[in-house]
């Protein structure tokens, strides 16, 4: 725990740090009243005055009687006198500390009150990060009453009491104890269900099988476990006594990836409407980026999860050994089908994609795991609840998003295309709802995180204009080589992204409107799956679909969207400005 001495009688300054938007403001004259429409807090009424004791210590005190005022989420009568760096301060439905403390004071500005942290009290193990606005849903949708639970801004670490902020816990007998997180506390993304939690609630997964059967998952699964013994190698040892190496997160119990809370972690989710080609498109993506990384940067891209990777290895495998086109058709992803899984969540059973999971790395540098969801496009439809059904939420936890347009569904851009033979323009009876599936996304992310609408997210949003062998001939200049002498030229990334913007806004510029609306970082790339046209196949059992022709599969940059959002999010690739 973070030590909090008591000798402070030299200390005159007290700071009001305020956590709706983190600002801090300076009290040095004394007695100061917050609120009242003046000093350092507006408000209706006065609420609070602070003087100095005898011994030099902040002296808090009720004023007004109009607003409730909690200090360490207590309700206070009396003066009550400050003899520690720092207070919880609860003015009605503000939220403040007070802080007399320099350390203290240099680790609050670094908070983030965008995310919030939820902790056990007693242990100070974190269970969830959240924005504010869903902390009561992050605590009661877990079946937990808040009894014991806390919560804090990210990167500080003193806490408020859930019952003092949302229950109905009025106590007038002061804590003996103020909830802090524990100094090596963690948050841990689930790459399956999505839900944090801390590393040290990992839970283990037995071996033996006389553990066979666990309470929540069933009879067929094994017990999971927390592990309170260990061999001489470090590894849990299962309730029989054998060696068990294999983790779980500690809500949906589901089996994490090898080496998962060992690597950093980033979520690049791939979007898009429904049959523009997600699936072809990551399929090429891992190939394309795997030979790319290693050509050009010297690094590694392995899979990190084999039998979890299992469907993209075939869907890649069936597309470029494929010897006739027939055998080169990749399946559409089916909502609920064989690239999801049905996991508990919230105490419901829920289908939810599954996180196909790779590492990059290179000598002398830390390690990355990067986990790709191939999603149904009908997942991203408006309509559809993202409680009952959060096969999309993904995007709120991403690190990166590609959104990838399909130009064959769209009317202006088959009709700018012209006279073109690829079968794939001929198709009658799309809905072209790419317009309406971004700013869904948009309205979901920002529900998610709690976001105001007019604001934007920072978080990297590629937009995949793809098939672009059909097309790129229109363009008004050729776009420039982006990966030249083992570097990214990010100038050479933002001309291209240009030249696709204008070429978009002069097609549909409903795309480049809905996408500038989520994300401050925006690049526009030119893609192709493909790199050829497929061909209508006429006979056989699939005749009537259309399939790629084996010998003339040849992506075209695929990866290089992948490769930018790395940039922003990682260290792992070298750039220029041009």
């Amino acid at each position: 725990m973070f030590g909090f001495g008591k000798n402070r009688k030299n200390r005159r300054n007290v700071y009001l740090v305020d956590c709706t938007d983190a600002s801090i403001r300076e009290i040095s004259k004394f007695p100061a009243v917050l609120g009242g429409g003046k000093g350092a807090v507006e408000t209706d009424s006065p609420f609070l005055e602070i003087s100095k004791s005898k011994n030099g210590n902040a002296l808090l005190a009720p004023v007004g009687g109009e607003v409730c005022v909690k200090i360490n989420g207590t309700r206070i009568t009396d003066a009550f006198e400050m003899d520690t760096p720092a207070v919880t301060l609860q003015a009605g439905d503000r939220l403040f500390y007070i802080i007399d403390d320099p350390q203290t004071l240099e680790r609050a500005k670094k908070m983030d009150v965008s995310k919030w942290l939820v902790f056990y009290a007693e242990s100070g193990r974190i269970e969830d990060e959240v924005p504010f606005a869903r902390l009561r849903q992050s605590v009661l949708g877990r079946g937990l009453s808040g009894e014991g639970i806390a919560v804090c801004p990210k990167n500080f670490e003193l806490g408020f009491m859930f019952t003092a902020l949302f229950g109905d816990d009025d106590n007038t007998q002061m804590r003996s104890t103020v909830p802090m997180l524990s100094e090596n506390a963690e948050a841990v993304t689930c790459p399956l269900c999505w839900l944090k939690f801390d590393v040290g609630d990992a839970m283990s997964i037995a071996v033996h099988e006389s553990l066979r059967g666990d309470p929540v998952l069933g009879p067929d699964e094994m017990l999971r476990f927390l592990p309170t013994s260990f061999n001489d190698d470090g590894v849990p040892l299962d309730p029989a006594g054998m060696p068990a190496p294999d983790v779980a997160c500690p809500h949906c119990r589901k089996k994490l990836p090898p080496n998962y809370l060992e690597l950093d972690r980033k979520i690049f989710s791939i979007v898009g409407a429904p049959s523009s080609g997600k699936s072809y498109y990551l399929s090429a993506l891992i190939r394309q980026l795997q030979g790319s990384l290693y050509k050009n940067f010297g690094l590694v891209l392995k899979d990190l999860d084999p039998s979890g990777n299992m469907l993209l290895t075939q869907m890649k495998n069936s597309l470029f050994s494929a010897k006739h086109p027939e055998d080169a058709i990749l399946a559409k992803t089916a909502l609920e089908g064989l690239m999801y899984e049905r996991y508990p969540r919230f105490g419901k059973m829920v289908a939810l994609p599954k996180p196909m999971t790779y590492s990059v790395s290179r000598d002398g540098v830390e390690g990355t795991s990067l986990i790709f969801y191939d999603n149904a496009g009908e997942h991203f439809e408006p309509g559809l609840d993202i409680e009952e059904s959060p096969g999309a939420m993904h995007v709120a936890s991403s690190s990166a998003i590609l959104f990838l347009f399909d130009p064959a569904a769209n009317r202006n851009f088959k009709a700018r295309i012209g006279n073109h033979p690829d079968p794939q323009l001929t198709i009658d009876g799309r809905l072209d709802q790419q317009d309406t599936i971004l700013s869904e996304m948009e309205v979901r992310i920002k529900r998610i995180l709690a976001i105001e609408p007019s604001k934007k997210i920072s978080t990297p949003l590629a937009i995949l204009i793809g098939k672009c062998d059909i097309w790129r001939n229109l363009l008004p200049q050729p776009l420039l080589e982006t990966v030249v002498g083992g570097k990214l030229d990010l100038a050479a990334i933002d001309r291209n992204s240009k030249i696709l913007r204008d070429f978009m806004i002069s097609i549909d510029p409903t795309i480049p409107a809905s996408a500038e609306s989520v994300s401050d970082n925006i690049r526009y790339f030119a893609v192709s799956a493909l790199g050829h046209s497929p061909q209508m196949l006429l006979e056989g059992p699939c005749a009537g679909k259309i399939a790629p022709i084996p010998e003339k599969i040849n992506p075209i940059d695929v990866e290089i969207p992948a490769i930018w959002a790395l940039s922003q999010s990682t260290k792992l690739i070298p750039t220029v400005e041009g």
